[in-house]
């Protein structure tokens, strides 16, 4: 079994279509993607058309959960940060609102759990994901260990890294739409009697998505391809 997973493709459509395109040449037996397929980038309509076109296995992100449950759940959240969901929400209108409130917040497969981040069950509310804070503060560890899956696939911080525990692992896959080269990436979960996970690095038309950035005018754009595209507008 072989397993195709990205996250975080953040309406960066260009990057989308690279990564579909070198999965059809890998033997793929199942695509899936961890969530935040809109938001912060200029294509989230055209990139959830994609997800939705090719059958791809989802779980909900943040940005997901902003659209369907309206910005307002993060707390902490600016307001100029929620014109820009704002935006995001009259892009997709109603159409896929109900595509997303079926999907869930994890998938679990062959010992191996996939969610956009870890989940605090403790959390009230309609924002379900640990803070940041948990990887400095030594709860990560303990959600690793007591884990039902040897191994948590998850995206939500976009640099990837890993952290065992507990003979058990959490592996973060970093952002697949948020990149600052002309370069995008998915791992390939193989599952035989191990599990090996290995990434891909590939190309994408990154001159393309640029265009588009400076083409779609949308709030907070200029911040935002600044810091999560290295774009300088």
């Amino acid at each position: 079994m072989r397993i195709a997973v990205f996250s975080d493709i953040h309406g960066n459509l260009q990057s989308l279509e690279a990564i579909l395109s070198d999965i059809k040449n890998e033997n793929i037996d199942k695509i899936i993607c961890l969530g935040d397929v809109i938001g912060i980038g200029p294509n989230p309509k055209e990139c959830l058309d994609l997800i939705i076109k090719n059958n791809i296995e989802m779980v909900l992100g943040n940005h997901e959960l902003y659209y369907i449950n309206g910005a307002e759940i993060d707390n902490e959240m600016e307001d100029s940060e929620k014109q820009h969901h704002k935006w995001v929400s009259e892009q997709l209108g109603d159409k896929y609102l109900q595509f997303l409130k079926n999907k869930s917040l994890d998938l679990k497969f062959n010992n191996i759990l996939f969610e956009h981040f870890l989940i605090d069950k403790n959390r009230k509310g309609f924002y379900p994901f640990y803070d940041f804070s948990i990887l400095t503060n030594g709860i990560v560890e303990n959600n690793i260990s007591t884990s039902e899956c040897t191994k948590i696939i998850v995206g939500h911080e976009h640099e990837a890294f890993n952290i065992l525990s507990n003979s058990k692992e959490l592996i973060d896959i970093g952002s697949s739409g948020c990149t600052r080269d002309g370069f995008t990436s998915y791992v390939i979960v193989n599952i035989q009697q191990d599990i090996i996970i290995d990434k891909k690095l590939i190309k994408y038309d990154r001159e393309t998505f640029i265009k588009n950035l400076k083409c779609i005018e949308y709030p907070e754009k200029y911040i935002l391809s600044k810091i999560f595209f290295g774009v300088n507008l």
